[in-house]
């Protein structure tokens, strides 16, 4: 059999193309930082990254590969994973998102909430050195050296503080994109098997919100509803504190406080509705 010479020399082309993509994946590969305690702590696999941006522009081939864990077959398959095993056990009802997203990423979840807590105790200990300092600021130091120790356990609480906070923020936003990751491929996996009747009640265009709009704010979720509680319990610490440093005094002021929002509301709310 004779093969055309331009069908050849395309086929050259595509096997050297997918030569060069192999090689530039394997030097890729290489890059990925190992990363121990104190480099996950403190974003220092990011510095070979950075150095190099110093010296070069970026190119594609210099960014390291995405983790086992953080691409999107490995997240799909744990999606369809947990799925099957909830039919396996005979659930008539589907699941919801929620509890998927909860199932299939409990323990990151978790973990960023662990982050959370330390930077809410953090912050609030900072206010609680202040009445201490205030007192050594009086002569009211109850040792020689309290002065020192509360500066040192300051200096403590803010890099702490600082760690915790970026390491919230950095893990719930890679649960985020996780998330945005399986469902874009079980949205595109369905959007295969869908039938000719159901894509005319599905348009192209109402696929492409579900994968752009919908899948970015269930990927938001992990960060709010961190957020959410721990709004509430800085807010509770922070009566405590004021309580600690203030006495009886506090509840006047709360007192206040809250009769003021009350009084406000319908206020915004109608300022709310004219410019709207």
């Amino acid at each position: 059999m004779i093969i055309p010479r331009k069908f050849s020399m395309n086929l050259y082309k595509v096997k050297k193309e997918i030569a060069t993509v192999k090689s530039i994946q394997m030097k890729r590969s290489l890059l990925l930082p190992k990363q121990g305690f104190f480099s996950s702590i403190s974003f220092w696999w990011l510095n070979p990254l950075m150095k190099k941006g110093r010296k070069k522009i970026i190119e594609d081939e210099d960014i390291p590969q995405l983790g086992q864990a953080d691409q999107a077959q490995t997240c799909y398959l744990m999606y369809t994973e947990k799925m099957n095993k909830l039919k396996e056990k005979g659930s008539s009802n589907p699941p919801s998102m929620w509890s998927m997203i909860l199932s299939c990423h409990r323990k990151e979840i978790l973990t960023s909430g662990v982050f959370a807590l330390i930077k809410v105790i953090t912050v609030s200990i900072g206010s609680l050195l202040l009445k201490a300092f205030i007192d050594v600021a009086e002569q009211k130091a109850a040792f020689a050296y309290e002065g020192y120790v509360l500066t040192m356990t300051l200096f403590l609480a803010k890099c702490l503080e600082s760690l915790s906070e970026r390491q919230w923020n950095f893990r719930t936003r890679l649960i985020g994109v996780q998330v945005r990751s399986m469902l874009s491929a079980a949205i595109f996996q369905r959007q295969l098997r869908l039938s000719n009747d159901a894509k005319m009640n599905h348009s192209l265009g109402e696929i492409v919100n579900y994968v752009i709009i919908d899948a970015y704010k269930l990927g938001e979720f992990p960060y709010w509803f961190h957020q959410i509680w721990t709004t509430c319990l800085q807010r509770c610490l922070a009566l405590f504190v004021v309580y600690y440093s203030v006495g009886l005094a506090t509840t006047g002021a709360l007192a206040a406080i809250i009769l003021t929002v009350l009084a406000s509301s319908p206020l915004a709310k109608l300022q709310h509705k004219y410019q709207t």
